[in-house]
């Protein structure tokens, strides 16, 4: 909880408190959760009581602002040990955060939550500030799904989406709800209808950020995933008056694309996939099958972190909205 933060798109980290409750896939490997059960701060589990942090630490906030203010550059601060509106937390906890925020006007608070319906409920009952970038976390297409509509019905300055880890391919352009469908880039809502009248706007994502898992439980990321997303934020400034939308590739994580293998036609049934493998030497990895025809497929080794880096076909992608 330094005042630097190491998380790439954000210069502070700041917990208002700590502890949360796992609630999906992306859920499993939680840096968060061992942090806290390491340094024994609190343990991510439904019932586990949430630690508040002391109120020295809920001055650093304030420190920043007048910095920023100084500077006239405005900070990014984002919690990052805790759900915001985690259901589990005292409701006057909440209220002293948002007067933090309120506090705090030379600061941008990115607020991500893996429970925007509940973010929706309180978001005009705190009569949130307008210093608030509001995010949820999609790691596979079911969670996009079901909390994108969520959380573009919520009236943040700046929606965001935190596909990280990437645990499967996320099509943001076909949002299904279960009565329409959603392109969540453009903030389209049609119907499964020729006509032009079956389509209405709705509210949109403002940012992407994407990435693999890292530690040593980590699962890889597939790099059309990746490619996906990205290009689907390129090609978002269709009929809209924006350059796209901005896409921020954080890290490939513990796996990352290493060699390429001629194709092999036993192959031809994973399109898309991952398959497990071993490299030459023995050592774990996994083939990354591509979603179209092309001649080669990509291992993905174990490199670490670090070394994995996060260039996607030699680019780094670090985009923010502005």
């Amino acid at each position: 909880m330094a005042e630097r933060s190491k998380i790439e798109w954000t210069d502070h980290t700041f917990n208002p408190w700590i502890g949360c409750t796992k609630i999906s896939p992306g859920c499993d490997n939680c840096y968060a959760a061992d942090m806290a059960h390491r340094y024994g701060w609190a343990e991510f589990a439904t019932g586990a009581p949430r630690h508040r942090t002391s109120s020295s630490y809920w001055r650093q906030p304030i420190a920043w602002n007048r910095k920023a203010e100084a500077n006239g550059v405005r900070a990014k601060v984002f919690p990052s040990l805790c759900d915001p509106f985690d259901a589990e937390v005292d409701a006057a906890w909440r209220r002293d955060f948002v007067e933090l925020i309120r506090a705090t006007p030379a600061i941008d608070w990115l607020l991500l939550t893996k429970r925007p319906h509940l973010a929706g409920k309180h978001w005009a009952e705190l009569d949130m500030p307008v210093n608030v970038w509001l995010g949820t976390s999609v790691e596979s297409q079911a969670m996009a799904d079901l909390r994108v509509p969520q959380l573009i019905d919520v009236p943040a300055r700046v929606r965001f989406l935190s596909c990280e880890p990437l645990l499967g391919p996320v099509d943001l352009t076909a949002i299904c709800t279960g009565h329409h469908f959603i392109d969540a880039l453009t903030g389209t809502r049609y119907h499964d209808s020729p006509e032009p009248s079956a389509t209405m706007p709705c509210g949109k994502i403002d940012w992407v950020i994407a990435g693999g898992e890292s530690g040593p439980k980590a699962r890889p990321s597939h790099p059309d995933w990746i490619r996906s997303l990205a290009l689907q934020c390129q090609w978002s400034n269709e009929n809209v008056e924006h350059p796209g939308t901005p896409f921020f590739f954080k890290q490939w994580g513990e796996w990352g694309p290493g060699a390429a293998r001629a194709w092999h036609r036993e192959f031809e049934i994973h399109w898309g996939e991952l398959v497990q493998t071993t490299t030459p030497f023995g050592d774990s990895a996994f083939l990354a099958i591509p979603n179209t025809r092309r001649p080669q497929v990509t291992l993905l080794e174990r490199f670490g972190k670090k070394a994995a880096g996060a260039m996607l076909d030699g680019l780094e992608h670090r985009a923010m909205p502005t």
